[in-house]
């Protein structure tokens, strides 16, 4: 995994520090202090990750006696506990969640989050403690920024219950709690938006879908389609979420709802109107729902709508892509008619249909479609064919 910037330098800023610790501890730990004080939640996570693999304990360097941590090291004796939680040995470990667990500065949350899936028991169970003592809709608007690492330790099963116990606390009747989730919705922070979403998902499905679409982020925009589209979501409230997703430019987006809607009574008006859209496995879908239902799908509503002068743009790509599937020869002329629009993709659309329905035509016609000022049409001619030697 490629580390960020800021992850970078925080690993050499705290290297740097432990290096010039036996030259002038408090210094040093002043320097830690102001490193993990702004470090960010995913480089605390790569900070641990590169103290796992450190082949050496801080014991060489601050010993085993830490009773007088506050002593020794002052207002950065917090900072210094907060690096212990990181250490390789469990006894540091326990004495830095100990120290942690006493303070009440917000830095040092993510640092007792980590140690819910400690190996050793009593860390993890002191972490759990000082984790819970923090619990509250005081703490909203930081565990909703924290959210991601939350999450990533939900799948961790030391760390489960007391997740679940944020999760239960955010997504509570309380307001400040909701408020703070909608907050982080609304963020510029793209993983606790993610976060978010995902947790309002289950106390207001709709409004989060609504959100995610109206985001435009295409991640979002697949999660809110399997939320909308998922079989035991609320039929009248997934009605109303279908037509989000069905006018969605992603395709695969629009399959899905496409295929919601065949789950549902009187669904023909939406499995017809599918017939028209651009994408091929939508289409497919349309036809084989309506053929299921006992009804007969020709191609004549494509013919119809190319024939239709107030038919749009999309209609008319849909109904072009439509003959390519289901058209015959002679549908040619009704296709050869758009070589000349001025929507270039209905031109490709239509050299695209030419294709399938009359190669013959199509090859007669190839220098018309070398001269196609569009490069997405000319796209369309055939590869030349390679001369055997």
């Amino acid at each position: 995994m490629e580390l960020s910037a800021a992850a970078q330098r925080l690993v050499a800023g705290v290297e740097e520090a432990l290096l010039g610790w036996d030259r002038d501890p408090v210094p040093a730990a002043g320097d830690l202090d102001a490193l993990l004080r702004t470090a960010g939640r995913r480089d605390v996570l790569v900070l641990e990750g590169a103290y796992r693999s450190r082949r050496r304990s801080l014991t060489s360097i601050l010993g085993t006696d830490l009773s007088t941590l506050d002593e020794d090291y002052g207002r950065y004796a917090t900072a210094v506990a907060a690096l212990l939680t990181l250490d390789r040995s469990g006894y540091l470990r326990e004495a830095g969640v100990d120290r942690l667990a006493r303070s009440d500065e917000p830095f040092v949350l993510p640092f007792l989050l980590l140690r819910l899936n400690d190996p050793v028991e009593p860390v993890r169970e002191r972490a759990s403690a000082a984790v819970g003592d923090r619990l509250g809709t005081g703490h909203a608007a930081l565990l909703v920024q924290l959210l991601p690492l939350i999450e990533g330790l939900g799948a961790r099963r030391r760390a489960g219950p007391i997740v679940r116990a944020v999760s239960e606390i955010l997504v509570s009747g309380d307001p400040a709690g909701r408020d703070a989730l909608w907050a982080g919705a609304r963020g510029e922070d793209v993983a606790v938006r993610a976060s978010c979403l995902r947790m309002l998902a289950r106390i207001e499905p709709g409004a989060a879908v609504e959100h995610a679409v109206g985001t435009g982020d295409p991640a979002l925009r697949l999660w809110a389609a399997r939320v909308a589209t998922a079989p035991r979501l609320d039929p009248d409230l997934q009605r109303r979420l279908l037509p989000r997703l069905e006018s969605d430019p992603n395709p695969h987006i629009r399959w899905r709802a496409l295929r919601a809607r065949t789950r549902q009574p009187g669904s023909e008006p939406h499995l017809r109107r599918a017939l028209l859209d651009p994408d091929a496995r939508v289409r497919y879908l349309a036809r084989v729902s309506l053929r299921a239902r006992g009804l007969r799908v020709t191609a004549d509503l494509y013919r119809a709508t190319l024939a239709d002068p107030a038919a749009t743009p999309g209609a008319l790509l849909g109904a072009l892509a439509g003959l390519a599937d289901m058209g015959t020869r002679a549908d040619s002329p009704r296709i050869v008619r758009f070589f000349d629009h001025p929507n270039a993709r209905l031109r490709g659309e239509a050299w695209r249909a030419l294709a399938a329905v009359d190669p013959d035509e199509f090859d007669g016609r190839a220098d018309q479609l070398r001269a196609d000022p569009s490069g997405k049409v000319r796209r369309h001619l055939p590869a030349p064919r390679r001369t055997k030697r």
